[in-house]
């Protein structure tokens, strides 16, 4: 069996990389609005680490799935990350102005960053999400000179929390409490001991 990674994410990519296995990469074509919207309205009762740990995981069987029906006999992996505090969710940002109230909302508190896999195969659904804990420092006008120098790259408008872990966002985190790879976008190290059980 191939391994079909359901993402376009160079990051994904390079991580799925350090494994050493053969893989190909093919985009999910799904509506994440539309599902987002959905299980939103469907889990007014849920508190928002609850609902975004529902979020990443449907997100990412919906991705698997798609991209398998069109891989048989083959593994697929999908993945999905959003960045949540206890009050608010945060998916990628519309435009610079949306990255910059996102950034600012999150210096000096700790937020959570959820990441949810599904591995499927023609026999077999495995769908799990783990959280890492990050914290930022508070705003001050250093950090708002970060804020307005990252967003000017472009970097942010296409992370969930407009930040990646990897780049110039690293700037603005003051501690994680975690798996590193899952803020990245890929819990590398447990979904690499799930695939080997399936190999």
């Amino acid at each position: 069996m191939n391994i079909i990674l359901a993402s376009n994410s160079p990051r994904r990519k390079e991580l799925l990389s350090m494994c050493g296995l053969n893989f190909e990469c093919e985009s999910a074509d799904i509506d994440e609005n539309s599902i987002i919207n959905y299980i939103s309205s469907d889990s007014s009762n849920l508190s928002k680490y609850d609902l975004s740990e529902k979020l990443v995981s449907s997100l990412s069987y919906e991705k698997a799935i798609a991209a398998h029906k069109r891989n048989k006999n083959n593994i697929t992996v999908g993945s999905d990350t959003i960045v949540s505090s206890e009050n608010e969710i945060f998916i990628k940002p519309k435009d610079k102005d949306e990255a910059y109230i996102m950034l600012k909302n999150l210096t000096g508190k700790t937020h959570r960053v959820y990441t949810g896999v599904s591995i499927i195969t023609d026999n077999d659904i495995d769908t799990f999400s783990c959280y890492t804990e990050v914290t930022f420092y508070d705003f001050d006008n250093l950090t708002n000179k970060i804020i307005l120098d990252y967003i000017d790259t472009n970097s942010p408008l296409d992370k969930a929390g407009g930040y990646g872990i990897q780049d110039m966002g690293a700037l603005l985190i003051k501690e994680i409490k975690g798996d590193y790879y899952t803020v990245m976008g890929l819990p590398i190290s447990l979904l690499y001991r799930k695939l080997q059980k399936i190999l």
